[in-house]
């Protein structure tokens, strides 16, 4: 299964504060072996204090031209579209013509359901700090073209899924990520206002601050500027969002988003300058959780100080901004390729971890391999690869799955379907790669291999909705679908406490009434769902908790299963 706008979960965020104003060699240093180490393909970084900017780029726009990248190139920035959203709606609330306490049902056409649960309507609030109990994607999301997910979702569809909806918890009640849920508001701001999304993009943020290169649609010159999206080093197709553009549809550059960040900061005041302002403020918190989040903007804490940030991601995208609360100091960073870069942007904010020596993606070895010696000979290059090297390249289970999208779309099933069989080998407790290899097998028109795999991938991961929507369309009863299971309040009691899962980072297990909940250092709390009696899944991403007895039968650890490793931690009380 594809990932789309994914946000990371379990994300350790402690910092010191920096006194250099320009851009550390040590920073530079690592943007150069990412690119040279073909984990990344193009990064622009701005350094804001003030009015004094400083700029670095490295690498090319795409594998084929050598063009350099710069800040005047052109990169979706995925997620960052979201504070777009928020400011827009922000000055609409500030203009009058809107309350943060408005039900989202006023804004929409009379044959739209919207759900509710125990008396409460979901507002305008709830969507901008995403704590309207709306999930992360709608159930009825299927794109047919993978390569470009969004482009056919139509606000037909978002009325139709928002209408079929029952809410699982209180509104309110609990922060989760919801890409779909910020789409709609940006949806709402267009019914509201009679303007597109992009029309009030430019005409209440773009214009005023001077982004003249930030627009959904790529304009000629943007055309001309546009770096190329890449995923493990392999060229992708850029994503076009039509209905949840809200959510991650914005195009911009480095000196735009230089600007854009030195209004929220106050280095200029345009008029909307109020509206980010506003936005900035704590909109939500749950003193329970620790958590707080402004309208869109997250924030990070760095002893007393306050770290203002949000990051993207799109197919071949990477993106980060952020600056420290009430200064003039800020960061943006932006790059063609699907490896995070946030870690740059932070570690310019004071991070003080070292930054990561980059690894090269087993993925670009294994495509070159095919291309030149056929698939054969590259199962064996990387089973080579993967004993006598595996510090050398990265081999995580994103690397092969994306390779064998990309053949997907080269309408090339037979060799994608190779490397989703690959992947299942070497990642045989992940479920994504099961989701994937059951695509695959769909794709050849093998119907009984791709409900075997959709079954397995549901087995690992019962939170994979996009697995029994699959499975449903396929004939297969609801009553086989994995469903989950009552523990008893009891055992569920042994199951609490602290797992140190690396020093400083402790996932907290607790129990209210009959729901246990984990909640890892500096996040949020979540949900865990049982799937047996000492195995138990999140809904808000892809991740398995086991809890572990020793030989007297006592609770002293959990494994956290994400991203395809099984990570131990020992409970520690």
């Amino acid at each position: 299964m594809m990932k789309y706008l994914v946000s990371c979960l379990f994300l350790f965020l402690s910092f010191q504060a920096i006194s250099q104003v320009l851009i550390p060699d040590a920073v530079k240093e690592n943007i150069q072996a990412r690119v040279e180490s073909g984990e990344n393909v193009g990064i622009s970084i701005a350094y804001i204090e003030g009015d004094q900017v400083d700029f670095y780029n490295y690498g090319t726009t795409d594998l084929k031209h050598n063009i350099p990248v710069n800040e005047h190139t052109v990169y979706e920035i995925g997620s960052i579209s979201k504070v777009f959203t928020c400011i827009m709606l922000a000055d609409e609330v500030l203009k009058g013509t809107m309350k943060l306490s408005d039900p989202i049902t006023m804004y929409l056409p009379k044959g739209v359901k919207v759900p509710n649960r125990n008396g409460k309507e979901i507002t305008l609030l709830d969507l901008a700090t995403h704590t309207s109990a709306l999930p992360r994607m709608p159930d009825n999301f299927n794109p047919k073209d993978p390569r470009n997910p969004y482009v056919d979702y139509t606000p037909e569809l978002i009325y139709e899924f928002l209408s079929s909806y029952e809410l699982t918890r209180d509104i309110g009640s609990q922060y989760e990520y919801s890409n779909y849920a910020m789409g709609l508001l940006g949806h709402i701001l267009e019914l509201h206002t009679g303007k597109s999304y992009e029309t009030l993009l430019i005409e209440k943020i773009a214009h005023p601050c001077n982004m003249m290169s930030t627009k959904l649609t790529l304009t000629d010159s943007m055309k001309n500027h546009l770096a190329k999206p890449h995923a493990q080093g392999v060229e992708v197709s850029n994503w076009d969002l039509t209905g949840l553009a809200g959510a991650g549809g914005i195009r911009s550059t480095t000196e735009d988003m230089v600007r854009f960040l030195q209004v929220n900061m106050g280095v200029s005041k345009p008029a909307i300058f109020e509206a980010m302002t506003f936005s900035q403020q704590v909109a939500y918190e749950n003193q329970d959780d620790q958590f707080k989040i402004g309208l869109g903007w997250h924030y990070a804490q760095n002893g007393d100080d306050t770290i203002i940030w949000h990051n993207g991601a799109t197919g071949g995208y990477k993106s980060f901004t952020g600056f420290v609360d009430g200064t003039q100091k800020g960061v943006v960073v932006l790059g063609n390729a699907d490896t995070d870069i946030g870690r740059l942007g932070m570690k310019l904010l004071g991070d003080p971890r070292p930054l990561e020596k980059p690894t090269t993606s087993i993925a670009t070895v294994i495509n070159k391999e095919i291309d030149a010696n056929g698939m054969e000979s590259a199962i064996k290059l990387y089973h080579q690869l993967k004993t006598e090297q595996p510090d050398t390249y990265k081999f995580d289970e994103n690397q092969l799955n994306t390779l064998a999208y990309k053949y997907l779309s080269e309408d090339k099933p037979t060799i994608a379907l190779e490397l989703f069989k690959l992947n299942v080998a070497s990642f045989p407790n992940a479920s994504n790669p099961y989701d994937s290899l059951g695509e695959g097998y769909l794709k050849v028109g093998d119907t009984t291999q791709a409900i075997t795999n959709y079954k397995k991938s549901l087995e690992l991961n019962p939170a994979n909705d996009n697995a029994k929507t699959v499975l449903l369309s396929l004939g297969v009863a609801k009553t086989e679908l994995v469903t989950d299971v009552e523990v008893p309040i009891d055992v569920m009691d042994t199951y609490c406490g602290q797992y140190e899962l690396a020093p400083g980072f402790i996932i907290t297990v607790t129990r209210q009434d009959n729901q246990l909940f984990a909640q890892a250092t500096g996040q949020p709390q979540f949900e865990l769902f049982a799937s047996a009696h000492n195995k138990f899944y999140l809904k808000v991403v892809d991740a398995q908790v086991t809890f572990n007895a020793n030989e007297k039968g006592k609770i002293d650890s959990l494994t956290l299963h994400q991203n395809g490793q099984d990570m131990p931690a020992n409970k520690i009380e």
